[in-house]
């Protein structure tokens, strides 16, 4: 959705891998703002964004407006759409389904690169595809992060130097939770929760997950695993993830 940074870099950086054009698209979709004041604030940088894409060798930009939005088929997100992000963004993943099918019927890519910052939608655009025997193969890349470890975001851009130090803590939260994988339990997390209290997050979820399912697990020992994290931290919202192999 533009705002472009090393994170969205890091995308073209693998598709270049393959030898073939790289197509990339900006479009601040309306369908997946269910915040209509998050949807006018967005950071929209074009300019500095063409740049980006230049220096990295993006084939192609395509900018569509929103008449790409005209008499477009509606897709319904399944059940997995609604936990995680989706719990408090009713129609969220409606929204991305749409336009990302939307993009696939323009362009035909014969893949596709999401990150892995935002699993569910990953595994959600996975699902898709395979559900309708799309000849697309989807991709992963790993999240790209600061000296930190916060995840980059384009929503970052609303949070100071100082902010973002203390923002780091979420990526923090889930290596302990790695690093003590052996022990993990339901006090555990509660701990980690509250600490992340302390600096100033208001969580949506702290969750161990299904890496395919989304569900949420009660049995600890049970791997892989992914914990998914989601907080507002000086009104930004960010989300957060590790897979524990």
């Amino acid at each position: 959705m533009g705002n472009l940074h090393v994170g969205h870099a890091s995308l073209i950086d693998k598709a270049s891998n393959y030898n073939d054009p790289i197509f990339t698209s900006i479009f601040v979709n309306p369908l997946q703002f269910n915040d209509k004041k998050d949807f006018e604030r967005y950071p929209i940088t074009l300019d500095n964004d063409i740049k980006i894409l230049e220096s990295y060798n993006c084939s192609c930009l395509y900018l569509p407006d929103e008449s790409i939005l005209d008499n477009i088929s509606k897709i319904n997100a399944p059940s997995k759409a609604n936990f995680l992000c989706g719990l408090d963004r009713p129609g969220h993943f409606d929204g991305v389904l749409t336009i990302v099918n939307k993009l696939f019927e323009i362009i035909k890519p014969s893949r596709a690169i999401f990150g892995l910052k935002d699993y569910q939608q990953l595994i959600l655009i996975s699902d898709f595809v395979n559900h309708n025997n799309l000849p697309i193969e989807i991709i992963s890349a790993e999240t790209v992060r600061d000296k930190n470890g916060l995840a980059m975001s384009s929503r970052n851009n609303h949070l100071s130097e100082s902010d973002k130090l203390i923002a780091s803590e979420l990526y923090k939260a889930l290596k302990i939770i790695e690093e003590n994988k052996e022990k993990i339990s339901k006090e555990f997390i509660d701990q980690i929760t509250d600490k992340l209290i302390t600096f100033g997050f208001s969580l949506d979820y702290l969750q161990l997950c299904d890496l395919n399912t989304l569900d949420q697990i009660e049995d600890m020992s049970k791997k892989p695993i992914l914990i998914a994290i989601a907080a507002n931290f000086k009104g930004i919202r960010l989300i957060d993830n590790l897979i524990i192999k």
